[in-house]
């Protein structure tokens, strides 16, 4: 696989220059650490003597999880124990010459240390300290799954007559990785103008909320017509078909979507029939679309109908697994998907979904591999590049 390169390497990242220091685990403030690492951001992970949990979980790429390698792109680690007060000492020294701290560990355990976001700023107030939460500040822990049943996105998400399902992949545990990185920027700029730093916060609930806001509007407005309902849209018709190998969705929005639709399947009696007669009808009446429809979609391939139904233009797309998606040639000469070498293996990575004429991207570096046996070498050189201080850390990850 191919990665693409910088627009123009002759000029810096929009973030080169800027010093993070992450105080992370798990998923959601890794992923914010990550979004500012592809914008040229030098981030510095800190993490307890034992690693990162993520290190560990879910298959391995070499001496890392998939998990970790795919969370930590362009990062150093540093190993600290924030319970020592020598460890806890460096670790300040680390936060207060950096420009953003981010945090999703357990605040009291910062606030110990004098690593929280008072103390820090009382000393920097330029820094901008990005806190993330699962429930808000004060609230209980919390998990992507948590914040997705807390927060109502469960309840919507499965066949009517069963139970609600949690979404597959952590949809808001990267997301709220997204929106602390984006309120990181806005608090850079506000500090440019300024001279002032900020607390930017913001939480797996907050955010899977917001990830809701067009549902809820309509919630709001006529709650008996917003509940779980499959693949079934709440606005337009959009029938899922079994081809004879594999299925295809289709998204039938208006009246010429309809008729191009009833045109490639050569069923012009369909187009006025009463039962679909109007855009509110063919959402209401799928099911019956669906099994009307299914002899007719089994007798051709997946691939036969999107080609003919996008000839059409009409919105439609397979169904399809993640080897598809990884082997997609398009996405691959993108640059959307690549590897990025870990130990002797490879770890499979997803790209910024941002493309730039004139802004250079940071070039693409593997998560940060604990090494053991090099620690005290590689610490005074991790903390030379991000303190500018001398330092005896005790242990220290460095990019592969």
């Amino acid at each position: 696989m191919t990665l693409v390169s910088a627009a123009d390497s002759s000029r810096p990242p929009p973030l080169a220059g800027i010093r993070v220091i992450e105080f992370t685990h798990m998923v959601a403030g890794p992923a914010c650490g990550q979004v500012l690492a592809d914008f040229g951001a030098e981030v510095t992970k800190v993490e307890p003597p034992q690693g990162d949990v993520t290190r560990r979980l879910g298959p391995m790429v070499g001496s890392l999880s998939a998990l970790y390698a795919s969370t930590n792109r362009g990062k150093t680690a540093v190993c600290l124990d924030l319970q020592l007060e020598s460890d806890a000492k460096r670790a300040r020294q680390l936060a207060l010459e950096a420009d953003v701290v981010i945090a999703n560990v357990d605040r009291r355990m910062l606030e110990r240390a004098h690593l929280d976001a008072a103390s820090l700023r009382a000393e920097n107030p330029r820094l901008i300290f990005v806190e993330v939460t699962g429930f808000g500040p004060g609230g209980p822990p919390g998990t992507d799954g948590l914040a997705q049943a807390a927060m109502g996105l469960m309840a919507l998400s499965g066949a009517r007559d069963g139970p609600g399902y949690r979404t597959g992949p952590s949809v808001v545990d990267i997301s709220t990785g997204v929106w602390a990185a984006l309120g990181t920027l806005a608090a850079l700029e506000n500090r440019r103008r300024t001279g002032l730093g900020d607390h930017v916060q913001t939480s797996l609930s907050d955010v899977c909320l917001y990830m809701q806001y067009s549902h809820l509007g309509m919630y709001a407005a006529a709650p008996a017509e917003v509940y779980r309902n499959g693949n079934h849209s709440l606005v337009s018709c959009t029938p899922v078909f079994a081809a004879a190998d594999g299925r295809v969705i289709l998204t039938l929005l208006n009246a010429r979507h309809w008729r191009a639709f009833c045109e490639v399947l050569d069923e012009p009696g369909l187009i006025d029939a009463a039962e679909f007669a109007s855009d509110a009808l063919r959402s209401q009446n799928q099911s019956l679309l669906e099994r009307r429809l299914a002899p007719v979609f089994a007798s051709a391939t997946r691939e036969s109908w999107v080609s003919r139904m996008r000839a059409a233009r009409v919105p439609c797309a397979p169904e399809r697994g993640y080897g598809e998606v990884i082997d997609d040639v398009e996405l691959r000469r993108r640059g959307m998907v690549f590897t990025l070498p870990v130990d002797e293996g490879e770890a499979l990575q997803v790209r910024m979904p941002l493309e730039f004429e004139t802004t250079a991207r940071a070039p693409a570096r593997a998560a940060p591999t604990m090494m053991q046996k090099e620690v005290q070498e590689d610490v005074q050189e991790a903390v030379h590049e991000v303190a500018q201080q001398k330092g005896d850390v005790t242990g220290v990850g460095r990019n592969g």
